[in-house]
């Protein structure tokens, strides 16, 4: 075969002949590449590249502050709902505190309250107590969710 000796002494095109030589589209390149192999996860496991993707992971989830996800637990009566409408919470040495949902005191519509929580307190404990006090729950517009009753057992 025959070779052409004008294609052998002829540089071979380079990326700056068609940008001109300037440094700027090629750095430019350079970031949006980096950027989609971040995105895309595409670095190997072990280069520089995806330790620092992964102190970047690590610092947002340690170092975000906790009010942009405002997603602290708020007191709710919802739990009640799957026992029976009584919760206990805790109980020291002589005191117990007990959750009532006011959907139950409010079954017993012609009784006070506190006789309302009595009777309900009653067929839950089986036991003879007296009511220490009770205090209501309301949520921000001032509805009752339930009732926080302190119980002394006899």
């Amino acid at each position: 075969m025959a070779e052409s000796p004008h294609l052998r002494d002829q540089p071979l095109p380079s990326s700056e002949a068609h940008e001109g030589g300037k440094p700027l589209p090629r750095a430019w390149r350079k970031i949006k590449r980096g950027f989609a192999h971040s995105i895309f996860w595409a670095y190997e496991r072990g280069t520089w590249q995806y330790d620092l993707i992964v102190l970047a992971i690590l610092g947002f989830i340690f170092l975000s502050p906790r009010a942009w996800f405002e997603d602290r637990p708020t007191l709710q009566l919802t739990d009640l709902r799957h026992r029976q409408g009584v919760v206990e919470v805790r109980h020291a040495k002589e005191d117990w505190i007990y959750l009532v949902d006011a959907r139950l005191v409010e079954a017993q519509a012609p009784k006070e309250t506190n006789e309302a929580l009595r009777e309900i307190l009653r067929l839950r404990l089986q036991r003879s107590f007296t009511i220490k006090s009770s205090e209501a729950i309301r949520d921000r517009n001032g509805v009752i969710l339930g009732y926080t009753v302190v119980v002394v057992f006899q």
